[in-house]
């Protein structure tokens, strides 16, 4: 950009007095000067610190006109060859044509940035007024006759130096204004579109489908014109991208959008709504069968390897399904309505597509209803244990008894533990659930020590509180304050829940077996046996399966399965419990079979605290038969 000093200032002086254009071209020749120009060129210095632009070395191009016509048709042409004029002194009186008002308001409806100076000796004019009807105020100066040329000139250099900073402004603020614009272009791509895909995210999609709806010629009239909502969710991919690496990861969702995209016509929207989720919308079908047909156009993609950098692929996929406007009135409501099939579908052991039906919504608002009420029955102890006692085959007594999670309402309606348990590990609840379980349990145990009748309490422990890093802390904390003794409790874990992290699971248990807790490994026998892990865990119990109890009348494979886990279980030095025992028969072959502990109905049912309590300081029914 060239600066201010290295530029020609133009100058138009437009005055029909002869002698008056004399003084304007002695004040602009560029030789002017002299000791006047010395003496202010100092003042200048002086008062504002800095060295001023030199009056001398100013080199002025000044354009002359005696009339006011004259003048709008050299500014014209000016601005055409982009020569424009920094200044215009302008006389007010120019007879017989245009007065020097008029022709300032010409002037500046062909050029906005031209400083005018209106000059004249008259006392009457009101420069307030005049700066109302020539604007902008700040390029609007009055200078009064006769004037002096140094002081003259002065202004002149002042006024373009302003002109010339006002213009490097102007290009500032419209790179500026540019950059914005394209920073607000990045923002607008990062926050409406998928960044590895290049599809529209979900805010963009339902925006775009807010206005499709809005368009009369898009609504559907008929029942049958209906607009398809399709999310599909893509199996494992995180194990994808963990064994194959991330990169792979991002060519594979670059590849189904792209081949999702090749699919579908023109008029049809793919965006992708979450790391492994892609959503589609069908619409504008020519005939019944359309539909179906764009469905399974989707199905196939999936029924063949996607090949990526060299490596054949092969995936699963979950749809979901829902339409519109039967399954809702705004693309939220159905988008939500497609997410619930999905859901469905994920749970579909074979990955089926689901079409969205009134009952699932109804199941998604009693779940939710459920879920808001089990957050306050947690924090208002409306979930107690309940204890079903457990009995010693060898002795005939009483040798422990296992904790569960019973609900019951104010009202006295009971929620099932199927209903609320898998909802507290779904919705991060678990944590909270086993807290308040210990939390009971721990105070019942307190007050049963030093009682004849007491017995260990164990409490089913979750996955979920393995990764917990607060576990530890939290059961040193409540066993201090409760002053429960350790010995007196026991945690029970499946073994699917151990084997999520064997690692972890052995580290956090062990500490556990440390402070003196017991260790039980729950339903045995239906995960991942195996005498490798089995040596390797701090567990001093295995609780068979109540499946392979209630099944031993089958046949002897069954039996002969509850007979082996008994023996591997003494030969690895560990009690063996069974559960669900409900018959004398079931009782009289774990007895055979040498099995140590036994529970179940046929014993007693869960017990609430004071039944329990009383449970335990009465004889064991059926007591001959144990």
């Amino acid at each position: 950009m060239i600066s201010n000093k290295q530029q020609t200032k133009r100058i138009l002086v437009v005055d029909d007095e002869p002698a008056i254009l004399e003084e304007y071209q002695r004040a602009f020749a560029n030789d002017s000067g002299g000791d006047n120009t010395v003496l202010l060129n100092a003042l200048d210095h002086e008062l504002f610190g800095t060295q001023a632009e030199k009056s001398s070395n100013v080199e002025f191009a000044v354009s002359s006109a005696s009339q006011g016509e004259q003048a709008v048709f050299k500014v014209r042409n000016a601005t055409k060859t982009n020569e424009p004029y920094q200044i215009i002194f302008l006389d007010v009186d120019m007879p017989p044509g245009m007065n020097g008002i008029d022709t300032a308001r010409q002037i500046r409806s062909v050029d906005q940035d031209v400083n005018i100076v209106i000059v004249s000796g008259a006392t009457g004019l009101e420069p307030g007024a005049l700066a109302e009807q020539i604007p902008p105020v700040d390029k609007l100066f009055f200078f009064r006759k006769p004037f002096h040329t140094v002081e003259c000139r002065q202004l002149a250099i002042a006024l373009c130096g302003k002109w010339f900073s006002d213009k490097a402004l102007q290009r500032a603020n419209i790179e500026l204004e540019g950059q914005i614009q394209q920073r607000t272009a990045q923002l607008h791509e990062l926050a409406y579109f998928d960044a590895t895909t290049g599809l529209p995210n979900r805010i963009k999609l339902l925006d775009r489908l807010e206005s499709v709806l809005a368009a009369e010629e898009d609504v559907p009239k008929l029942a049958d014109e209906t607009i398809l909502f399709v999310v599909l969710d893509i199996e494992r991919f995180s194990f994808i991208n963990e064994t194959m690496g991330y990169q792979l990861g991002t060519e594979l969702l670059q590849e189904i959008g792209h081949r999702l995209q090749g699919l579908v016509r023109e008029h049809d929207i793919v965006g992708r709504f979450g790391s492994d989720e892609f959503a589609v919308v069908l619409r504008n079908f020519s005939s019944a069968r359309e539909p179906r047909l764009s469905v399974l156009r989707i199905e196939e993609l999936f029924q063949h390897a996607i090949e990526v950098s060299g490596r054949k692929i092969f995936l699963d996929c979950a749809i979901g399904i829902a339409k519109y406007p039967e399954h809702g009135d705004t693309p939220e409501e159905v988008f939500r309505c497609a997410e619930a099939a999905l859901n469905r579908s994920k749970r579909h052991m074979l990955r089926q597509t689901v079409y969205y039906d009134r009952t699932m919504g109804d199941i998604a608002r009693k779940k939710y209803t459920l879920e808001q009420e089990l957050r306050v029955a947690i924090e208002s102890r409306e979930i107690q244990p309940f204890f079903q006692p457990q009995c010693a085959l060898a002795t005939g007594h009483w040798s422990g008894a296992e904790a569960l999670a019973r609900w019951i309402k104010p009202n006295g309606k009971v929620v099932s533990p199927a209903d609320f348990v898998p909802l507290a590990e779904e919705t991060g609840l678990s944590d909270a659930l086993f807290q308040s379980m210990f939390d009971q349990v721990s105070e019942c145990v307190a007050d049963w020590q030093g009682e004849s009748w007491a017995v260990p309490i164990s409490i089913n422990m979750s996955p979920q509180q393995l990764r917990n890093p607060e576990l530890q802390r939290s059961i040193n904390s409540v066993l201090a304050i409760t002053g429960a003794a350790p010995g007196m409790l026991k945690f029970e874990l499946t073994e699917s829940s151990l084997m999520e992290n064997l690692d972890l699971g052995v580290q956090v248990l062990s500490s556990f077996r440390d402070l003196g807790i017991g260790i039980q490994l729950d339903d045995f026998g239906t995960g991942y046996s195996s005498l490798q892990y089995l040596a390797d865990l701090p567990v001093q119990a295995l609780k068979i399966d109540c499946s392979f109890v209630w099944r031993m009348s089958e046949g002897e494979n069954y039996a002969r399965v509850i007979a082996a886990i008994v023996a591997l279980g003494h030969a690895l030095k560990l009690t063996v419990v069974a559960e669900g025992v409900e018959t004398v028969q079931q009782l009289e072959k774990l007895r055979n079979y040498q099995c140590d502990i036994v529970q179940g109905y046929l014993l007693a049912k869960p017990l609430p605290v004071d039944a329990f309590v009383d449970a335990l300081k009465a004889p064991i029914p059926l007591r001959d038969a144990v």
